[in-house]
């Protein structure tokens, strides 16, 4: 005789939503920017930087938002590559005569988009089926 169970793991939302809320928090701060500008005399990022990222952060807010509603995979790739075009838009600041904390908050940006990343697009371990 032959049995066949199919045993699915327990998922928890926990780190996929941790990952989302932390996607909108990034979304959010890129478009907050749009309304500090560069102080005279000091050079920043060009304007047209500035307005891309400030897009594609309501992009992260709009799919995240998805995502947590609906858990769209489709938003969760989209928010993905937002993420990750969001984070090379920082990179120049490594290579350019700025302040630190400049180059701080820009690597802490990166830090947490691959957090973000990481956390949005595990896996779960799919269901497997046990046969005796």
């Amino acid at each position: 005789m032959t049995t066949m169970s199919t045993t699915s793991p327990t998922t928890t939302p926990g780190p996929f939503r941790a990952g989302l809320v932390l996607s909108a928090v990034l979304g959010v701060l890129s478009v907050v920017f749009i309304a500090v500008p560069t102080p005279d005399g000091e050079e920043g990022p060009p304007i047209f930087v500035v307005l891309i990222s400030a897009l594609f952060g309501l992009v992260q807010i709009v799919c995240a938002i998805v995502a947590w509603r609906s858990g769209n995979r489709l938003a969760v790739r989209v928010n993905a590559a937002v993420l990750i075009i969001n984070a090379l838009l920082s990179l120049p600041a490594f290579f350019v005569d700025v302040d630190a904390w400049i180059k701080a908050a820009a690597a802490l940006g990166v830090i947490l988009t691959v957090v973000a990343l990481v956390l949005t697009l595990r896996r779960e371990p799919t269901p497997y089926t046990v046969t005796d």
